[in-house]
């Protein structure tokens, strides 16, 4: 817990949670404005296609379009500010079009204006308050009013370790099978008992152990209408609920819910996820409000976590994420900052310390955000997202692993050539002010159904080593041959 705070500008309050989820019709606006396709990515450089969309018969032409409809194209085809120019034209001649006013409101929140968003919804709530979707929306909005774009910064940030040590390991993506499209195929056998045998052992062996969920564990009577019926290479997950038994039996304290996949069965499967690991004593971090709160050797350990998405804090707006981990450091004594973020595939191994992007999609700029997160007050900084191991780095005495890469894709894509078969579990230990003391690296390979196994070989350890001395010249980890991790301190030891 760092003391005495400041903020490049006001900080203001926040206000009350919202519900926090991928919108249900706005989503696909949005997914239509950036027409992408989110995979869980392959394990070697991946190919994707984008959904084939439905034939439309007798197509309009532009000039036979009225302003509304012209309006909710250029919003389809990304140009929201150009929507909103038109929308607005629409509700000023006809103030009770509802449709325009809500069209409207995605327009600015394309544009991350979410006050002008909440503004015409409100006008919509006028006019048709029992609109579906109206009430979770404008609390979507107005938590994202909550955070400005400031950016908040510390005054302090212990640099010596002080009290009691508490151990952590830490995995990346985490999806444990589904019966999407491959019906039982691609479902591990049981409750997936042999999915994590061999790295259950260094999980179970911290104080605390956490992944990256990716993907929501929800059962059949919840359908996924993510991918269309023609679409070629869209991957939506969904994990029977039974499977959380794999996580308590690897010893799974904390999962991460900020990312791609977390929505692939709309606001009941990310209900469902967050039920089933709250009944199975699994704290998670995800969605606007959702923090992760566990207590180790007197020690207590917020996790927060952020992806690209609509539903969680947004790796592009350091605001939101600085103010969010300050927010969480006055309750706790180490937060850790979990994201999803980054290029994918094997030709983005390399942090490239800049905005980057993903299938049209803005993957944020993951260096700046993650020491703009421990200048917050962050501890550790755990990324995942990019399906490839990326370097590590110890900035300000606190470890930020930029991609642990990919940990278990039960069955769904090949694991020969390329990175995506190469990952690791990360085993830091960490002092009650922050502080990193020791840390390591356990390899880990994807066996042919892509389960983590211990992997003798240390590709993991070549591939960090690597890639953190190529990045990270100055403050980048060095790894011996056993995975055990030095580094460049700033303060004498």
């Amino acid at each position: 817990m760092k003391e005495g705070r400041q903020t490049i500008g006001p900080l203001r309050p926040q206000s009350s949670r919202g519900s926090g989820a991928n919108r249900a019709l706005g989503e696909n606006i949005l997914y239509r404005a950036i027409p992408i396709v989110l995979g869980f990515g392959l394990f070697s450089l991946p190919t994707f296609a984008q959904d084939t969309p439905t034939p439309i018969e007798d197509t309009v032409e532009p000039d036979s379009l009225t302003p509304f409809e012209e309006g909710v194209e250029q919003l389809k085809s990304g140009n929201a500010v150009g929507a909103e120019t038109i929308l607005k034209g629409v509700v000023e001649s006809d103030p009770n079009h509802v449709e325009a006013w809500w069209e409207l409101g995605w327009a600015h929140w394309a544009q991350d204006d979410f006050k002008g968003a909440l503004a015409a919804w409100e006008q919509v709530e006028t006019l048709q308050p029992k609109r579906p979707e109206l009430a979770r929306w404008k609390a979507e909005a107005t938590t994202r009013v909550g955070y400005t774009k400031d950016i908040f910064v510390a005054d302090t940030i212990p640099l010596q370790p002080e009290g009691n040590r508490v151990t952590l390991a830490a995995a990346g993506d985490t999806m444990m099978g589904t019966a999407v499209r491959k019906g039982a195929r691609g479902l591990a056998p049981g409750d997936g008992e042999g999915l994590f045998t061999g790295v259950d052992e260094w999980l179970k062996a911290a104080d605390i152990a956490f992944l990256n969920l990716e993907g929501p564990l929800a059962d059949d009577h919840l359908p996924t209408t993510k991918c269309g019926p023609n679409s070629t290479a869209c991957y939506a997950f969904r994990t029977p609920t039974r499977y959380v038994k794999a996580l308590v039996d690897a010893g799974i304290d904390v999962a991460s819910l900020a990312n791609n996949h977390a929505m692939d069965v709309g606001q009941p499967g990310m209900k469902s996820t967050m039920d089933t690991l709250d009944q199975a004593g699994i704290a998670h971090a995800g969605k606007y409000g959702d923090v992760g709160i566990v207590e180790r050797n007197g020690v207590t350990f917020g996790f927060v976590a952020a992806h690209s998405g609509s539903c969680c804090l947004n790796v592009n707006r350091l605001g939101e994420i600085t103010q969010a981990i300050a927010e969480l450091d006055k309750q706790v004594d180490v937060v850790v900052l979990s994201f999803h973020g980054g290029a994918e595939g094997s030709a983005h191994r390399h942090v490239p310390g800049k905005t980057e992007i993903a299938w049209g999609e803005r993957r944020g700029d993951v260096k700046k955000m993650a020491r703009a997160a421990i200048d917050a007050g962050a501890d550790l900084v755990l990324g995942h997202g990019p399906h490839v191991l990326r370097a590590m780095e110890v900035y300000k005495e606190r470890l930020v692993v930029y991609s642990m890469g990919n940990f278990c894709g039960y069955n769904q894509f090949g694991t020969r050539g390329g990175y995506g078969g190469t990952s690791m579990v990360v085993e830091a230990e960490i002092a009650a002010n922050g502080v990193l003391t020791k840390a390591r690296i356990r390899p880990v390979a994807l066996d042919n159904m892509a389960q983590p196994r211990p992997d003798p070989s240390g590709k993991a350890i070549e591939q960090v080593r690597e890639l953190s001395e190529a990045d990270f010249p100055h403050t980048g980890v060095q790894l011996n041959d056993e995975g055990v991790i030095t580094w460049n301190s700033s303060v004498p030891r």
